[in-house]
Formats: structure tokens, C-alpha cells, sequence
């Protein structure tokens, strides 16, 4: 039977002979298919993807079992992120058995969580990372939504590692600070300009590659994210982030507002007496709109206004309230609302995740209304390769001819800031996975720590991945069939390999 495949494409799972849950039992078949069953029923806004082309799940045997799906999944080393245990009803985190190394010990909502070291954790050496098992043996977890506080904290030494967004302030007491190692690295957010692609102007190439030259994005990262992170690089791709294994170089435009220029007039584009240009009769007087809460948004503002002020076209700020600002009226409304808009994605774990972001027509990621048909076909062809290194090609390539249309302009990746006190040593920072407790198993040093979130998970849900700190303190309890690791390569976890067979 696990040599075959009833439906279009199916996995075969071999469970890791060793793995066992804190309770002491083995991590089996029926697990999977357990996780399988409660995620397919989840509802479509909050399903993890690839759960609904699952058809049918078949425990062979105890440490095998075959999931069919009704399609070609490229994302399928996503699937099962967190497995969870057959024997246990209830989805409650905190009781149910573990395969992390840590356990729940206490929870004292609005200031602590204790986790204790896993007893029965059956890893030789973490198994992400392949270093060492460590010895740290209990951590807290604090609360403190002020960085400012955690700083204060990590001082005195009250606690022993920070994982935050950084801000000057911060960055500057850290590195001065004795006794502490500090990492400022590129994070999973990444800040772009977006333009109005059902605006009848911005439709064309040719105004959109001349505001591209005229912006400065050096410029825009000295006064943004090089104040915290001095050799940030500006970011060149939108399906992969810098530093992981499939990135490349896409995004190609010279700062040039001479050519800027050239192009407008070359277009019929012709100087007002107030040197604002009109194109086709229409003034270029541009609605900027992004988020009132964040200084770096309003640096970025400043810098491009002046960009475009310079080869004549206007910019109109519209700085909104986050609440404001996500409202789907406003996002989703025409080109009278926006004309070009700021603001940032949250990079997936998996490419495939945002791939409606790419799609023509009405989708709920499709902000900026860009349409290409090859783009589109690319990215919905590489949805169904299952090669990992074919569909990093395939997506590349869609992401190669996005970039060269100018559907956007990248910006950067906004910095993340993991610091902690010696002689502790393992933390190494890890976005792609949303968390710096990744490999938390092999940190050694101290018998305890304590750790500063910047918030407290609203819950410990193993079906939900929305909730950062959630996602932070769930990487310490629950594995998953893969784990990532900082560079974005899936390596097996709970399961000693896969097969990929086709119907």
C-alpha cells in the first residue's frame, strides 16, 4: 500500500523510530493522521495551506503513513508543522505531552511562564540545528511590552536574553553594554512601495520606472534601518528574504532623476508653473498613504517626497491609524483612495503561502492590483512542483519578471534584535521560522534563564500560527515532521525521510 498512490500526488511519512512524547510513549502514525484530521476541518480562513487537498490519510504501520492529496502541493514540507499527539482529546498546550524539548511548568497570565527541560526528550542533539543537547534545564518567560524596560532588565540582570523589533535606544545601550552579546539582523518584515496598478497613469511602465529612479533607496536605508543596523542592504526580492538559500538579486533600478526626468518629458509630460508635470492632461499630484504610528514611515516619506518633488511630481500624505489603515475599504479601494502606499508584508515561512499576492483579479493579498499573466501562471505552476529546487527556479523567475514590470519597489527587511548575557551560548537569530527559540535545546551556559517576549501569547493554540509570541514559545514544546533552519532549509524532525509518489 505505501507504494502506491490512489489520487493525483501523495506523501509517505516514515515517523523517526526515536522520537517519543513526554509522556514516554512513541511518536507514531496515528499522530499524523490525527493532525491531519483536526487541521482539514479547520475553517478555510484559518487552515493551514495544503490541508484541504488532503483526501484520505492510511496508517500503514506504526511509523508510516501515506497522505493523499488531489493535487501536486509545492509547499508539502510545510505540512505537518506541528504534530500532535493521538492519545490526548483535548488541544490544550500546556497539558498535553511534548516532543521539544521543554515542557509547560507554569503560566501566570499577564507576567510569567515557567518551561522545564523535557525529561523524556529523545533527541541526541538538537535536531534542527545538529548541535550538541544543552543544559539549560528551566525557562522563564516574562512579559515586558516596553523595550526600554527589557533593556533595563537585561542590565541588572534580571533577564538573560531579549528578542525584540530594536530601536535606536536600544541598539545603542546594548552595544555598549559589558557582558552581552547583541545580533541586529534582517527580520521576517519587509517594507515596500506599492503603486495603484488600476490607476490609469501608473498603469504605465514608464511613470512607474520614473519614479523608481528618482527614489533613493540608499538614501532611505540610511535614514531608516542602517540607524539600527548599519550594513542592512536594501532588499531585491519579494519571494525569498536575504541570507536564506534561494535568494537572488531582482530588483535592478539606479538612482537616476536626471533619466527620471528625461523620461516624463519624453512622454508629452510637460512642467507646470508650480514645476509639478502633467501627463495626458492630469496633474501628477500622487496620494501617499501608510501608518501614522511609525517614525521610520514617516522618514520614508520625507525621503521619497523630496525624491519626486525634485523631477516634478507631488505627493499628498494620507497617514492613517494602523486600525485605519488595514481596513479593507481603504486597502481595496480605488485609485482616488491611494495612489501609492507603504507598508510592509510579513514573509512566510513558504513562498506558497502569499502566492495570491501574485494572482490576477480580485484576491485578498493582490493589494496593489498588479496583473501579469505570466507572473500568474508562473506562481500558480510552481504551487504544484514538488522539487524544491525546480520551484525556487520557477519562483524566482516569476519574481525576476515582477520586479523588472516594477509592480512595487522593495525596500528593506526591518531588523530584529536577539541579545543575551554571557556565558550563555547557542542563541543564534532564526526569522524564517518566526522565533529565536529554535534551537533552545542546545543552549548551554546557566541551569536556568529567563527571557523577555515583548508580549504574552494570547494562547497556546497548536492550530494557529497568527501570534508571534505564541510562535516563540510553541518552537521550545511542539516539533513538527521539518524544522527550518536560519538559512531556510527544511530538515526532518519527526519523520526519517519522505516519499513523493504520483497517481
Amino acid at each position: 500500500m505505501a507504494t502506491t498512490c490512489p489520487t493525483v500526488f501523495c506523501l509517505v511519512y516514515h515517523v523517526a523510530r526515536e522520537a517519543t512524547w513526554s509522556d514516554g510513549t512513541a511518536v507514531t502514525a496515528e499522530d499524523f493522521a490525527y493532525t491531519a484530521e483536526v487541521n482539514r476541518v479547520l475553517d478555510d480562513a484559518v487552515r493551514p495551506p495544503g490541508y484541504d487537498l488532503i483526501s484520505g490519510v492510511d496508517v500503514i504501520d506504526d511509523k508510516t503513513v501515506r497522505v493523499s492529496l488531489t493535487d501536486r502541493f509545492g509547499s508539502w514540507q510545510g505540512l505537518f508543522a506541528r504534530v500532535l499527539p493521538s492519545s490526548y482529546e483535548s488541544l490544550d498546550v500546556v497539558t498535553m505531552p511534548k516532543t521539544g524539548p521543554f515542557d509547560v511548568a507554569a503560566w501566570v497570565e499577564g507576567d510569567r511562564m515557567v518551561l522545564g527541560r523535557n525529561n523524556a526528550w529523545w533527541a541526541e542533539s538538537d535536531p534542527i540545528s545538529g548541535t550538541p543537547v544543552g543544559t539549560v534545564d528551566e525557562l522563564t518567560v516574562r512579559f515586558i511590552d516596553e523595550l526600554t524596560e527589557s533593556v533595563s532588565a537585561l542590565e541588572d540582570g534580571e533577564v538573560d536574553v531579549v528578542t525584540a523589533r530594536p530601536d535606536e535606544e536600544a541598539v545603542a545601550r546594548l552595544g555598549d553594554l559589558d557582558g552581552v552579546v547583541m545580533r541586529v539582523t534582517p527580520g521576517p518584515f519587509w517594507e515596500h512601495i506599492d503603486f495603484h496598478h488600476a490607476d490609469n497613469l501608473l498603469q504605465e511602465r514608464w511613470l512607474r520606472e520614473a519614479i523608481a529612479m528618482a527614489v533613493d533607496r540608499e538614501a532611505i536605508l540610511d535614514a531608516t534601518v542602517r540607524l539600527l543596523q548599519p550594513d542592512a542592504l536594501p532588499l531585491d526580492n519579494t519571494m525569498y528574504m536575504r541570507g536564506t538559500q534561494f535568494y537572488e538579486d531582482h530588483y535592478s533600478v539606479d538612482h537616476d532623476p536626471d533619466g527620471a526626468e528625461r523620461l516624463l518629458t519624453n512622454h508629452g509630460c510637460v512642467r507646470g508653473e508650480d514645476e509639478v508635470f502633467s501627463c495626458a492632461g492630469r496633474r501628477l499630484s500622487l496620494i501617499w498613504a501608510s501608518t501614522s504610528d511609525d517614525p521610520a514611515r514617516e522618514a520614508i516619506f520625507t525621503e521619497v517626497r523630496d525624491d519626486l518633488a525634485a523631477i516634478g511630481i507631488e505627493l499628498a500624505p494620507e497617514f492613517r491609524s494602523p486600525s485605519a489603515f488595514v481596513n479593507r475599504d481603504f486597502l481595496f479601494g480605488g485609485p482616488g483612495v491611494w495612489s501609492m502606499i507603504d507598508f510592509s508584508w510579513r514573509a512566510s515561512e513558504d513562498p506558497g503561502a502569499a502566492a495570491a499576492t501574485y494572482y490576477c483579479g480580485d484576491t485578498e493579498m493582490n493589494v496593489n492590483r498588479y496583473c501579469s499573466d505570466e507572473v500568474d501562471t508562473l506562481v500558480r505552476a510552481a504551487n504544484e512542483i514538488v522539487d524544491p529546487e525546480r520551484r525556487a527556479t520557477t519562483l524566482n523567475e516569476a519574481d525576476r519578471r515582477y520586479l523588472a514590470d516594477l509592480a512595487l519597489i522593495p525596500l528593506y527587511q526591518k531588523p530584529n534584535l536577539l541579545a543575551w548575557r554571557t556565558p550563555l551560548i547557542g542563541p543564534q537569530p532564526n526569522y524564517t521560522t518566526s522565533t529565536d527559540l529554535w534551537n533552545v535545546g542546545a543552549w548551554r551556559g546557566p541551569d536556568s534563564l529567563t527571557l523577555a517576549l515583548p508580549s504574552e501569547p494570547l494562547a497556546l493554540d497548536p492550530l494557529s500560527y497568527e501570534d508571534e509570541s505564541a510562535n516563540t514559545v510553541m518552537s521550545a514544546l511542539l516539533y513538527g515532521a521539518f524544522g527550518l533552519t536560519p538559512s531556510h532549509e527544511y530538515v526532518p524532525v519527526l519523520v526519517e525521510s519522505v516519499d513523493l509518489l504520483e497517481g
